[in-house]
């Protein structure tokens, strides 16, 4: 009998739905096995029940199952999951930090030697090496949104 156990879990997540936060404009779906925080909590979702209002969830980096119902539900975040937003979110940011940091290094440089070159060198150099290290970090850093507050900002959860 412990040898199905994994098997009726999988099925389990299969079956599970995801969970839907609307407003007037908008809808952020949150698939199943996704990271979201759930009122400052960090959670993996595990499945959604909208027929009894609540939502299974297993508590991050660990292996707690938790059962969440819907009034409970005060404020939430969700990651982005698009891959190519967080890579070019990254790049972008990583390229500005590293040119200034590049023209800061060039300038001072240029200073001692007189010429401006430097400072263009560098600053092309360090915002390279900057883009490159910003699209790793968007690569393994999931980025989160800013926190939602369900009942004050007109968001709730509908099927």
């Amino acid at each position: 009998m412990k040898r199905y156990i994994p098997l009726l879990l999988l099925i389990g997540l299969s079956w599970g739905k995801s969970l839907h936060f609307k407003n007037n404009f908008e809808t952020i779906k949150i698939e199943t096995g996704e990271k979201l925080q759930i009122n400052n909590t960090k959670y993996n979702l595990i499945g959604t029940d909208y027929s009894k209002q609540y939502v299974i969830v297993k508590k991050h980096n660990s292996s707690i199952l938790d059962t969440l119902r819907f009034g409970s539900i005060v404020s939430f975040k969700y990651y982005e999951k698009s891959f190519a937003s967080s890579v070019l979110k990254g790049t972008a940011f990583g390229a500005l930090f590293g040119a200034l940091f590049g023209a800061l290094f060039g300038a001072a440089g240029g200073v001692i030697d007189g010429e401006m070159f430097h400072t263009i060198v560098f600053s092309i150099w360090f915002g390279g090496i900057g883009s490159i290290g910003g699209a790793i970090y968007g690569i393994l850093i999931p980025i989160a949104s800013e926190q939602i507050i369900l009942e004050e900002e007109g968001w709730y959860i509908s099927n």
